[in-house]
């Protein structure tokens, strides 16, 4: 059964409790919602099962998550998912984008618009960098070494005014290697990091600034499951830093 989700104990800061990410796509569902919660055209669903004697399944227990950020979506989803009634769910809903991992979209009848590999962070192998390294406190820097990356999204207000909720309520940070190369922790959670919006201006590229600041970020939160999702001619890149493909991911859009 695919139900609303709404949990005020899971609001920031995040402690856990009936809702435990089980990936980085369960990781990212959770995250949105801790930035989202309180507002309406945000929304956020998981699907559960009948346990013992009728009763509702909880924490990890859940098969499914589904957040819808601004027509944007993300779907985590367990093998014992539903997936008739999930794909029946979705064709619903006013998403113009979904994310999930390459099996997950393969049941689903939806086209996948582009693929991505997904990589974990397995051991370091870069020099945490000794630049001066910082923690961003202005949205406006980041969106502008990226827009100049080629990476900043349209509006520039709505994107810094996204970045800067998720500051506030725990679910990013930001950094800034000598003010040239930036990056982010995203779908931060106690057990999950998702890195992204990573870029350096392009007259200080072959330095390896962004190597060595992807490599403090993973520092950063050692003992937690970390992630990316990067093109096929970047995976050289992240594995010398210490990442190893282990998906994956797939965007879709509607019929």
């Amino acid at each position: 059964m695919i139900k609303l989700f709404d949990h005020p104990g899971l609001r920031p800061p995040l402690q856990g409790g009936e809702f435990i990410p089980w990936d980085i796509y369960s990781a990212r569902v959770l995250a949105a919602y801790c930035s989202y919660y309180d507002m309406q055209e945000c929304q956020f669903w998981v699907q559960d099962h009948p346990g013992p004697a009728g009763h509702p399944s909880t924490g990890g227990e859940l098969s499914a998550a589904i957040s819808l950020v601004d027509g944007f979506a993300v779907l985590a989803a367990k093998e014992s998912a539903d997936w008739e009634e999930l794909a029946a769910f979705l064709t619903m809903q006013p998403w113009s984008r979904l994310q999930c991992d390459a099996e997950t979209a393969a049941r689903l009848p939806f086209p996948v618009e582009w693929r991505s590999m997904m990589l974990r962070f397995a051991a370091p192998k870069k020099e945490l960098a000794q630049e001066n390294i910082t923690a961003a406190n202005d949205p406006g820097v980041v969106y502008d070494i990226l827009t100049r990356c080629g990476l900043g999204a349209k509006n520039r207000n709505e994107w810094m005014a996204d970045l800067a909720l998720r500051w506030r309520r725990g679910t990013a940070q930001t950094w800034l290697l000598n003010d040239v190369c930036t990056g982010s922790a995203m779908a931060v959670t106690p057990g999950h990091v998702y890195i992204g919006a990573l870029g350096t201006l392009p007259e200080h590229r072959g330095r390896g600034l962004a190597g060595r600041l992807v490599a403090h970020i993973c520092g950063q939160y050692a003992g937690r499951e970390i992630r990316l999702s990067c093109r096929e001619e970047l995976r050289g890149f992240y594995e010398n830093i210490g990442f190893e493909r282990v998906g994956e991911m797939s965007t879709m859009g509607k019929l």
